[in-house]
């Protein structure tokens, strides 16, 4: 999977529950290069919410409106249909890779957090993980294992983790823009090390 154009993309989500009618609230992807992609849904199911999500989730999303005038960094408040849509226009700046028919090839790797969850959740936004934009790989990274490779410490507490990195920012635990630059600072220290 790996070519000369791979790019990879830190994904988060908070959604409504550990069960499998869970409802997606937010979204955010966090380029390699930068570029941001953060949404909050407002079609999830509003009867799942449980007291652990309003106090930990809820109140930590922000946006009143979409914002979508820097093609860097999207900022998109809408139901489901949108936020895919909204996807599929941001990665467009990314490089494609084409094969010799002039299809689009996947060059971009996600990386999520123990990201069963997060990937299913990502994965529905289009119908199903055989409906996802085609410059996107099927298989995801996982930076859970890549800690547990490289520090034999899978659940190390991320924030924690990057807390020199991030002194300087007010990033609040369980929204997911925040969630997706840490998990972002994670790997690459990882890596480092």
């Amino acid at each position: 999977m790996q070519n000369n154009n791979t790019i990879k993309i830190f994904l988060d989500t908070e959604f409504t529950g550990l069960h499998q009618q869970s409802s997606l609230i937010s979204l955010a992807m966090v380029a390699e290069t930068g570029e941001e992609f953060y949404a909050e849904i407002t079609d999830y199911d509003h009867s799942q919410i449980s007291d652990w999500v309003e106090d930990n989730v809820m109140k930590y999303l922000f946006l009143n409106e979409t914002d979508i005038s820097d093609a860097r960094s999207y900022k998109v408040k809408g139901p489901q249909q949108e936020v895919a849509a909204a996807i599929q226009k941001w990665l467009e700046q990314f490089p494609k890779t084409l094969d010799a028919d002039g299809k689009v090839q996947p060059s971009i790797q996600v990386w999520a957090d123990c990201y069963a969850w997060d990937w299913v959740l990502f994965c529905e936004l289009f119908g199903g993980a055989f409906e996802i934009p085609p410059a996107i790989h099927y298989m995801t990274m996982d930076l859970a294992t890549l800690f547990n490779i490289k520090t034999g410490k899978p659940d190390t507490p991320r924030f924690d983790f990057v807390k020199d990195e991030i002194a300087a920012h007010n990033w609040q635990q369980h929204n997911a823009l925040y969630d997706a630059r840490v998990e972002k600072l994670c790997y690459e220290k990882l890596m480092r090390e």
